[in-house]
């Protein structure tokens, strides 16, 4: 969970302040990164990181990264011995870099090394929470978690998967209501095959994404696979605003609740979507779908728990060093308490998703269908850097029956996996699944679309929670 809390604790925010405005001992300031950025990173960790920290260990974490990075040896770049003190370890991890940065190429400099020894420093945690963003992606991750648009593209979500002959092929996953691919026509499970005459045969989700993305009020062509038809589609750039919830009825009596993510609001907007749905008639069945979702507000996910949990029960169990245990609880008065309700997973399903789907699942409150979760749940705070910022896990989080999610993830209740022969079908297996287990005899049709008119009414965000790395790529 990446996270801003909303009630900061004193303590870290002094820390915080004192890490950003004093200079790491022995080191030099930072003009442009250097050591004292993963140093720094160092310092943020031993203060406020969920576990007690090797700062030793750590350092040689990022020693090993700049060897990988640079192919230098151990004895060019040794470890620091076990048990060294903080000023010589400090020390000596500068010199290493010092020599790291001197055996890259002329007028590389040593920017990309501190951000790649920080990240690898952060990495070797194997905590889902806790990781480095250079300045551009935590610029970024500010804008998309307190509700404003955070780049410019074309407003959809895509995902990776390979065929029965292992070849990868990118398809869209989410296409969000409203944008220009909205209007220029992309619809789900469409597979792209190129970006302005480019192939996107071997690319990665991540490779695409930055194809697609560009300056707001350029073009892009994407050549474009439905049903066995190859086609051409121009698609001008916008800044992106997701929208947290889609609300509509897949039948009389039968709402789907999409939660793209938990931002400010999305608890609010998902019940007035339910609300406007009731006006239609009583709701007999719901699908909660928080398949791509990666996570955001802890305590929208406590108002959207609370939707459909008697108010105040336990979404969550809370550890963080030094402090005792607390509880996450729903908040507000469930608006569908005993309707009979799937909730829709896969591996994109993160952080906050999680935490709901846990519960859920260990009160029997829902059928949990589709693929086993991300495994990424915990409580973090975004930290601004020298250069970019960092993520630091702060809280690990239970089930309310005290499973750890952390690198296991939640296993479905009915594993239904969705592959890229139905998303050449254009056929959502898994929600088609969903509507199986609630006991309904409604076939979905092709590439079906069932977002509601977007609602837009995203207020800032004072704190946020969990985000986690992975997520479909938004472009």
């Amino acid at each position: 969970m990446r996270s801003l809390r909303m009630l900061r604790r004193s303590w870290l925010a002094a820390v915080v302040v004192a890490l950003l405005l004093a200079p790491v001992a022995g080191l030099p300031p930072a003009s442009a990164a250097d050591a004292s950025l993963t140093v720094t990173a160092l310092r943020v960790l031993e203060q406020a990181y969920v576990e007690q920290v090797d700062p030793v260990q750590l350092l040689n974490a990022g020693i090993a990264t700049m060897r990988a990075a640079t192919k230098l040896s151990a004895d060019a770049l040794p470890d620091i011995p076990p048990g060294t003190p903080e000023f010589e370890a400090d020390s000596q991890f500068a010199t290493d870099f010092s020599r790291a940065a001197q055996s890259l190429p002329a007028g590389a400099g040593g920017t990309q090394l501190a951000y790649v020894a920080t990240a690898g420093m952060l990495a070797s945690l194997h905590d889902s929470h806790t990781y480095y963003l250079p300045p551009q992606a935590f610029r970024e991750t500010q804008r998309q978690v307190t509700g404003n648009p955070s780049f410019t593209g074309i407003g959809v979500e895509i995902t990776s998967q390979k065929d029965s002959s292992g070849a990868q092929s990118i398809f869209v996953a989410n296409v969000f209501p409203g944008s220009p691919a909205a209007q220029a026509g992309l619809k789900r499970f469409d597979r792209l095959v190129a970006v302005d005459g480019q192939s996107l045969a071997n690319k990665t989700t991540s490779d695409v994404s930055r194809l697609i993305r560009g300056t707001a009020g350029s073009s892009v062509t994407l050549t474009v696979q439905r049903g066995g038809q190859s086609m051409q589609l121009s698609v001008t750039r916008a800044a992106i605003q997701v929208p947290p919830v889609q609300t509509s009825l897949i039948a009389p009596g039968l709402a789907y609740l999409q939660v793209y993510e938990f931002s400010q609001g999305a608890g609010r907007q998902l019940r007035a979507g339910i609300q406007a749905l009731q006006a239609q008639g009583p709701i007999r069945s719901a699908v909660l779908d928080l398949r791509d979702n990666p996570g955001g507000l802890i305590t929208e996910a406590a108002s959207v728990g609370g939707a459909f949990l008697p108010a105040g029960t336990v979404l969550a169990r809370i550890h963080e060093r030094g402090q005792a245990p607390s509880l996450l609880q729903t908040s507000g008065e469930p608006v569908l308490p005993g309707t009979p309700l799937v909730v829709l997973v896969d591996g994109q399903s993160a952080s906050a998703s999680e935490i709901l789907a846990g519960a859920f699942k260990d009160y029997g409150r829902a059928t949990i269908v589709g693929d086993k979760t991300a495994g990424a749940l915990g409580g973090s705070i975004m930290v601004a850097l020298p250069e970019g910022g960092m993520s630091v896990t702060v809280e690990s989080i239970l089930t309310p029956k005290n499973e750890r999610v952390e690198g296991a993830g939640i296993t479905p209740d009915l594993n239904v996996s969705l592959t890229a022969n139905d998303m050449e079908r254009g056929q959502d297996t898994q929600l088609q699944a969903a509507l199986h287990a609630l006991g309904t005899a409604v076939t979905l049709p092709a590439r079906s679309s069932l977002a509601a008119e977007q609602l837009v009414d995203r207020s800032r965000a004072a704190a946020w929670r969990t985000h986690v790395q992975g997520a479909p790529r938004r472009a």
